[in-house]
């Protein structure tokens, strides 16, 4: 048998072997979505009533503008099941209706499995539960560890209870990536960057091993504004100094040896936590407070999914005909049309498109949390906004946790832009991608060779070096692209170019400094958005209203599949953060997919 043969055959066996791994996958998934469609025809749709019974704050995963649902079978089988998260809008609905609810009297923050939690959906979410406290609601928060965005919203509650044998991880913000240069050049790849804006980093883990002093700046300056702005809360809701927070952060070692390794006394005794109860007496303490379910043997409860469904029942009584519509644009911009949990050009264009030929919508809030991606995309997606507003709809950007570079640029033209305190924006800079891999392929004995009839030859080839014509041409390009997008600021914010060449540069801010130098132009969350849009278009009353792209046969089968696989396996097994973080260059580069490889994008905006 010749080598050739040997060869053939093996590619064979992985094929084969790839075509039975996913069919067992797909039988997989469509097994559990038969179940939980047996299951919801024979048990009814019968939503439980509140009365007596406390609303339970459970999210299985992080709180998020969008939840995405879409299976990656290499993620599924590295980390195991996915933990998409609940909608934002979903809790603070469910919260907001809670707080004029007179069935409920307390509310039971679990928040386990929140990481991952953006700071801004940290503050509206503790605006919900503290407006929640003012009304005479009781809350109380339970669990076995707090991570910093668990104790967050933690810290709004009446009481925080924790197990003994738990800790309140406190450890500040910090801005930890990946770096691969010396990875790239073992594998003899070509980096081919070109970029406008001295801040502009977004590249620098493909062609350094470390930070580089301008990027350290930058994200400190944000960093440090989200930090005061945690600690600030943190140490009003608890009665702290914020000296207090830093020192228990900057102390821990010496505060537990104290404690002789106790990390719930340290907690207790810092004031941090109330109680320390494990898990049977927590729930025989719930069960004093609330009543019990003898059903369930547990407290007398109803779960936040359960809630939220009671509470869209009482909203279908608004029979306004006045719309405004939310537009979430959550996720890498990308090109094409992408699921939920990114921002596709073409889809995310189509939501708007719909937006602004309905006759009813009066108005059009652009929620945004992206530090950008492709720069074509972005593009398309903002003509949207310049068309509706040509119609005369008022249009408000409100930025989430990141409105940054293309986030940004799409919400440059909106008639206002909202952005939270704790938002991070700006960015404004622009750069090319193209990796070309000649080295690699020689390497393994692969050549390229042929002819043309011009000196441009193929194009863009990645099997080849970069041509130096079309290597000046993207260039020239990129420099364009930034010019542009210092104009398109200069004349959205009515400010000079040379005010917006000098805080753009590709430079990240917080809320409150993009504020006082003109990148936005209020302070506000959702809520306040929709009221000045509201204003703008002369609404008294009004329903919202989110467009979607309409669903395929596939997406329902995934939505139920992944409703009922957070209830077999709840969260994710294992963290392995070493494969992840391995295995982030592939994920991160599919992204980069713009037609002439420029980007508006923002990586320096993502914090640990």
């Amino acid at each position: 048998m010749n080598e050739t043969t040997k060869m053939n055959r093996f590619w064979e066996w992985v094929t084969t072997a790839r075509k039975f791994t996913i069919n067992l996958l797909f039988l997989l998934i469509v097994l559990i979505f038969l179940v939980a469609l047996l299951g919801s025809i024979f048990s009814g749709s019968k939503l439980p009533d509140p009365e007596g019974k406390a609303l339970v704050v459970n999210p299985q995963g992080p709180i998020v503008e969008q939840v995405s649902r879409s299976l990656d079978p290499l993620s599924f089988a590295l980390y195991g099941p996915p933990t998409p998260g609940v909608n934002v809008r979903n809790v603070l609905f469910a919260l907001k209706n809670a707080k004029e609810d007179e069935r409920i009297e307390h509310v039971i923050l679990q928040l386990d499995n929140i990481g991952g939690t953006g700071q801004t959906v940290l503050y509206d979410v503790g605006q919900a539960l503290q407006e929640l406290k003012d009304s005479g609601k009781n809350i109380v928060a339970v669990s076995d560890y707090y991570s910093e965005d668990s104790y967050y919203l933690a810290s709004f509650a009446n009481e925080i209870i924790m197990h003994p044998d738990g800790g309140v991880d406190i450890f500040g913000y910090s801005r930890i990536r990946t770096y691969y240069k010396t990875l790239i050049d073992k594998l003899e790849v070509t980096v081919n960057l070109f970029r406008v804006g001295k801040f502009k980093s977004a590249m620098e883990p493909y062609i350094r091993d470390s930070m580089s002093d301008a990027a350290k700046e930058a994200s400190i300056a944000y960093l440090n504004v989200l930090w005061d702005s945690w600690k600030k809360v943190v140490s009003t809701n608890r009665d702290l100094k914020t000296e207090d927070i830093q020192n228990y952060a900057d102390t821990l070692d010496e505060l537990v040896i104290k404690e002789i390794g106790d990390t719930g006394k340290t907690a207790l005794n810092f004031k941090l936590v109330d109680k320390l109860l494990n898990r049977n007496q927590q729930r025989d303490y719930l069960i004093d407070l609330v009543g019990s379910d003898e059903e369930e043997e547990s407290f007398a409860q109803v779960s936040l999914r359960e809630y939220f469904a009671i509470a869209k029942e009482e909203e279908a009584k608004n029979k306004s005909n006045n719309k405004i519509a939310v537009v979430v644009a959550s996720g890498s911009i990308v090109d094409g049309t992408q699921p939920p949990g990114m921002i596709g050009g073409d889809s995310t264009a189509r939501l708007l498109r719909e937006a602004h030929e309905d006759e009813e919508v009066k108005a059009i809030v652009l929620r945004v949390d992206s530090g950008g991606g492709s720069a074509f995309a972005s593009e398309v997606i903002r003509e949207e906004i310049v068309v509706a507003k040509s119609k005369d709809i008022k249009v408000i950007a409100s930025m989430s946790n990141v409105a940054a570079s293309g986030g940004y640029w799409i919400s440059a033209s909106a008639d206002e832009i909202w952005a939270s305190h704790d938002t991070i924006t700006g960015s404004i800079g622009i750069f090319g991608f193209l990796p070309t891999f000649e080295k690699t392929l020689d390497k393994i004995g692969v050549h390229t060779d042929g002819i043309s009839t011009t000196k441009i030859g193929a194009g863009i080839d990645p099997m080849q070096p970069i041509n130096p014509i079309i290597a000046r041409v993207i260039q020239s390009n990129i420099e364009h692209g930034y010019q542009r997008f210092i104009k398109l600021v200069s004349e959205s914010r009515n400010m000079t170019l040379e005010e917006v060449d000098e805080i753009a540069q590709g430079r990240v801010w917080a809320g409150e400094t993009a504020l006082e130098i003109g990148l936005i132009d209020n302070l506000g969350n959702m809520e306040d958005a929709l009221k000045r849009a509201a204003d703008l278009a002369d609404l008294e009353d009004y329903k919202t209203f989110y467009p979607s792209l309409p669903s395929e046969w596939t997406d329902q089968i995934l939505n139920q599949f992944f409703s009922k696989i957070d209830g077999i396996f709840g969260s994710r097994i294992g963290n392995k953060e070493l494969i992840k973080r391995s295995v982030e260059l592939a994920n991160d580069l599919e992204t980069y997919n713009d037609p002439k490889g420029i980007y508006l994008k923002c990586l320096d905006c993502l914090i640990y």
